[in-house]
């Protein structure tokens, strides 16, 4: 039996990780997402599919997020492993790596580059008590976006949520005891700001592409899928719809392609069909923290 039959027992799972490719023969790295991995090898989805050469030998790191990891971070996983087919209509390459997934070096990793910077709900609980109101929202402008979704599992989900359902009348409202403190803790929360000075400066963009401002690795989004406006006097938001192939609704209500709509505290807002999330201003979101802290106290 060759090494490639052998590595055809291994089970593949469908999992979406981002990755990090590395080809020493001409020194040029990039970055993909997985559509199936094995412990003896994965398929990679790569924009630049061109670049890659059948039989190049590559240095590939996998960064699992934390819903996978169980960690509190992300956690990086590097290893050997040779291209076996580069797949030209589906734009990826088939690697077989040079031992098992299970023995890949662990590295540590703090941000992946071309990823949205997020935090969980604890942190702003530790971090917003020690600095004035007035102060946190100066820090952050342009709002909040919060995870909307149940405990499930979805393999094309690559940025996982991994908690209950964040419903709106509990978003403004105290959260009752029987409510589960400690799951709303683990949501997460994405910072709506621009990562590169470069770009329009009243625009934050959202897609799959690493170079948007915003970045969510899920094969039903779009690659420049919406964006935010931010009005010059910040006192408005509005999401636009870039024609992305499968929509974006607001508050169930699909969006016409590059026409603005007013975004306002506790909207649901909802990139294909699988990403939802919940839209707040920095003033509601901060509100939204003390009422948290208080119940907490209580």
């Amino acid at each position: 039996m060759t090494g490639s039959d052998e590595r055809r027992r291994y089970v593949r799972i469908n999992r979406q990780f981002i990755t990090q490719i590395f080809t020493p023969r001409s020194e040029y790295e990039t970055q993909g997402v997985t559509e199936n991995i094995s412990q003896g090898g994965a398929y990679i989805k790569v924009e630049d599919w061109r670049a890659f050469q059948t039989g190049d030998q590559t240095v590939i790191t996998f960064f699992l997020p934390p819903s996978f990891t169980d960690r509190g971070k992300s956690v990086g996983l590097r290893g050997e492993a040779e291209v076996k087919r580069v797949d030209q209509q589906n734009e990826g390459i088939a690697l077989e790596f040079s031992k098992d997934f299970q023995e890949f070096e662990k590295i540590d990793h703090v941000e992946i580059a071309g990823t949205s910077r997020y935090n969980k709900i604890s942190y702003y609980l530790q971090t917003a008590s020690a600095i004035e109101f007035a102060d946190f929202i100066r820090a952050n402008p342009h709002g909040f976006l919060l995870e909307k979704s149940q405990n499930v599992l979805d393999d094309k989900v690559v940025f996982q949520f991994n908690t209950v359902s964040l419903d709106d009348d509990h978003a403004m409202q105290p959260i009752t005891r029987d409510f589960s403190v400690a799951s709303v803790l683990e949501s997460r929360v994405v910072e709506v700001k621009r990562r590169k000075s470069d770009k329009a400066k009243n625009t934050i963009t959202i897609g799959r592409a690493a170079t948007n401002d915003i970045v969510f690795y899920n094969s039903t989004i779009s690659k420049a899928h919406a964006y935010l406006y931010i009005h010059p006097s910040r006192a408005a938001c509005y999401l636009v719809d870039c024609d992305s192939q499968n929509g974006t609704l607001l508050n169930g209500e699909v969006l016409k392609p590059f026409e603005r709509y007013k975004v306002v505290d506790c909207d649901e807002i909802c990139f294909g069909p699988q990403t939802k999330i919940v839209y707040f201003s920095s003033i509601a979101f901060a509100n939204f923290i003390n009422q948290l802290r208080a119940t907490r106290s209580a």
